[in-house]
C-alpha cells in the first residue's frame, strides 16, 4: 500500500492512501450492468444500458474490436463459461443471446440461437459447470434453465411465486439456487426436485467454491448458511445501504460484496473485513472475480468499468511472508 505524508505525519502519524483502480476502462454509453472474466484469458466482457457488450485487453486497457451489437434492449447482466468459451447476456426485455469467443481474436461471435421463456427483465445469469447449459433468473418471477446448442428449457420454468434475483450453481453442478424477494430455493439440477426452502428475502445468492455453504444477503447484511440444511452459520453487517453485488473469490478465500458507492471484502474463514473499501464515483451496479482471485472488475451508473487489486487476507499475509523467508533461508550445498 502506498502511504503518503502530511501535517499527521509531522506529528508522528501516518495516513494511507485509499486505494485506487488499476484500469479505468470507458467506452460504454449507458449503465454498466454486467461484468465477467473470460477463463483462460487476459479479458473481460461487459454489458451495458448502451444496448451492447465489450471486450477489454486487460494488459493494454483497450477496447478489443468494436462494440456487439443484438440486443434490442439494455443488457442486465453477462455470464462467462468455466472453459472461456461462450459467453451469455440477458436484456431488460428477457431476451437472451449467446456468443462464442474467438480467443485468438479476442472477439465475440453471436450464435444463431433464440432463448425465449422470460417476460421481464433479467436479473441474473450462470452458466452450469458442464459448459452447455446455464440458468437464468428474472423478474417474472421463474428460473429457466438452458441448453446453449439448442435454445431450448431443459428444466423449469421453475415458478416461484415472486420476482427471481439471483441464481447459482453448486461446483459440482448437482444443485440450483435462487433468492426472490421472499425465499431462497435449492433445487435438485438434473430433476428439478425442490430440496430446501429457506423463509429469507435474498436479493443476492452464492455456493461457496466446496459447495458447502451459501452466501446470501439482501438488505446491508450478509448470511452464510448451511447448503444442506438452511441454518445460518454466520450473519453480519457488511454495509449500511441495499447490497447490490456480490461475488465469490474462486480460490474461496474471501468475499466481495457492493453497495451503492463501495465495495468491501470480508475474509470466508473469519468473515472478518480485508483491506479498505473501494469508494467508486458512483453506484455500483456488478462485480466479478478474476480466475487467480487477484482482480475485481466493477460496473458502474457513470458508464465507466474499473478494475482493482485484490487485497491479501492476514492468513494470505502470512504464508507470502513465510514465502518469503524461505526463499531468504541459506541453502546447504
Amino acid at each position: 500500500m502506498v502511504t503518503t505524508t502530511d501535517e499527521a505525519s509531522s506529528r508522528g502519524i501516518t495516513r494511507k492512501e485509499p486505494p485506487h483502480a488499476e484500469m479505468t476502462l470507458k467506452g460504454h454509453e449507458g449503465v454498466v450492468r454486467g461484468v465477467a472474466f473470460i477463463a483462460g484469458t487476459r479479458l473481460l466482457v461487459t454489458g451495458s444500458d448502451d444496448k451492447s457488450l465489450r471486450v477489454w485487453d486487460l494488459d493494454t486497457g483497450k477496447q478489443v474490436g468494436e462494440p456487439l451489437w443484438g440486443h434490442d434492449a439494455e443488457v442486465w447482466r453477462i455470464a462467462a463459461s468455466p472453459d472461456g468459451h461462450w459467453i451469455v447476456s440477458g436484456g431488460w426485455n428477457g431476451s437472451i443471446l449467446a456468443w462464442e469467443v474467438a480467443t485468438n481474436k479476442g472477439e465475440l461471435k453471436r450464435m444463431p440461437v433464440s432463448f425465449k421463456g422470460h417476460g421481464d427483465v433479467v436479473r441474473d445469469i450462470v452458466f452450469a459447470p458442464d459448459n452447455k447449459t446455464f440458468a437464468s433468473a428474472s423478474l417474472d418471477g421463474m428460473i429457466c434453465v438452458w441448453k446453449r446448442e439448442t435454445g431450448k428449457i431443459v428444466l423449469g420454468p421453475l415458478k416461484l411465486g415472486s420476482g427471481a434475483y439471483s441464481v447459482s450453481y453448486s461446483p459440482d453442478g448437482m444443485k440450483l439456487a435462487a433468492g426472490t424477494t421472499k425465499h431462497i430455493i435449492i433445487w435438485n439440477s438434473a430433476s428439478g426436485e425442490e430440496l430446501l426452502k429457506i423463509e429469507q428475502r435474498a436479493y443476492r445468492v452464492a455456493f461457496t467454491p466446496d459447495g458447502l455453504h451459501l452466501v446470501s444477503g439482501s438488505a446491508g447484511d450478509i448470511r452464510i448458511s448451511d447448503a444442506t440444511t438452511g441454518d445460518i452459520i454466520k450473519q453480519f453487517d457488511a454495509h449500511t445501504t441495499l447490497l447490490s453485488s456480490l461475488a465469490i473469490a474462486p480460490n474461496g478465500t474471501k468475499l466481495a460484496i457492493t453497495s451503492y458507492k463501495t465495495t468491501r471484502f470480508f475474509d470466508l474463514a473469519t468473515f472478518e473485513p480485508i483491506g479498505q473499501p473501494l469508494d467508486h464515483l458512483d453506484r455500483i451496479g456488478c462485480v466479478a472475480f478474476s480466475e487467480d482471485s487477484q482482480l475485481i472488475a466493477t460496473g458502474c451508473d457513470d458508464n465507466i468499468v474499473r478494475t482493482w487489486t485484490v487485497p491479501l487476507s492476514d492468513s494470505e499475509k502470512e504464508l507470502q511472508q513465510v514465502k518469503i523467508s524461505l526463499r531468504a533461508m541459506p541453502h546447504a550445498d
